[in-house]
């Protein structure tokens, strides 16, 4: 690993490194995921755990793929690049050795509180009255929340909530390697929450204060309620939870 990363950094500039990288990962996330829960449509056996009857067409998928692209454009990679500067500037080191394990989980678990918090009250502001007619009601254009659709999103929405992604990087200032970790691992959880898809081995059966896809499925449909990202605790400490019935039984009864 260390002999890889050595050949990526050597002759790379900053630039590359810390503006390019970590956009051509998150995307390669973003596609790569999204098809394959294209694919989980395709299987009828995985119906019986779909939290929806509907499935989006593929006329929608194409709607969505036009109009992230153009979001991340205008607001996600403009995002990352204005970031890259801070990020040299704050020092997060991009030689060897690489950080361990250990590290590299730690600052995941940092990460994921930090941009829990900032995405649970962002997304609360986003549905003050103003602020869903004019901007958050693009996101919730889709009641059957799919894979590739965590990224249909305005692009003032964007760059408000991902923010969040940003934030605990500034604060830690982790190695770059962690850093771009992050990114996919951010990018794989606003997928598989958006999914559609209850499992019996999603990890929120096994670790219940997570957010699993029922969990973020009501919201699109109660759009009051479950805002949070990655963690249950603060929707249920502020009194925004609604976890009745969530799954695939519950939607076969409305």
């Amino acid at each position: 690993m260390e002999t890889l990363w050595q050949t990526l950094i050597s002759g790379s500039s900053d630039f590359t490194l810390y503006a390019l990288w970590p956009t051509i990962v998150v995307n390669i996330t973003w596609l790569l995921s999204g098809l394959f829960c294209l694919w989980l449509d395709s299987i009828p056996s995985l119906r019986k755990y779909k939290i929806q009857h509907h499935v989006n067409e593929t006329v929608e998928f194409w709607r969505v793929i036009r109009h992230s692209v153009r979001n991340k454009l205008i607001s996600e990679i403009p995002l990352t690049f204005g970031s890259y500067p801070f990020f040299v500037w704050l020092g997060i080191s991009k030689d060897l050795p690489l950080p361990s394990i250990t590290t590299v989980l730690l600052t995941l678990a940092f990460c994921l509180v930090v941009e829990d918090a900032w995405h649970y009250f962002a997304h609360r502001t986003l549905h003050t009255r103003w602020a869903m007619d004019k901007i958050h009601y693009l996101h919730h254009h889709y009641m059957t929340p799919f894979g590739m659709a965590s990224s249909y999103a305005h692009p003032l929405e964007t760059l408000f909530t991902g923010f969040g992604t940003v934030l605990p990087m500034l604060i830690l200032r982790p190695h770059l390697f962690t850093l771009l970790v992050w990114v996919v691992t951010k990018q794989l959880q606003a997928t598989a929450v958006h999914c559609g898809y209850e499992f019996p081995w999603r990890p929120s059966r096994f670790l219940p204060f997570l957010v699993s896809a029922s969990f973020h499925d009501r919201h699109h449909r109660r759009f009051n309620r479950n805002f949070a990202p990655n963690f249950v605790w603060l929707d249920r400490l502020l009194g925004t939870a609604d976890e009745k019935n969530l799954g695939p039984r519950a939607a076969k009864a409305k």
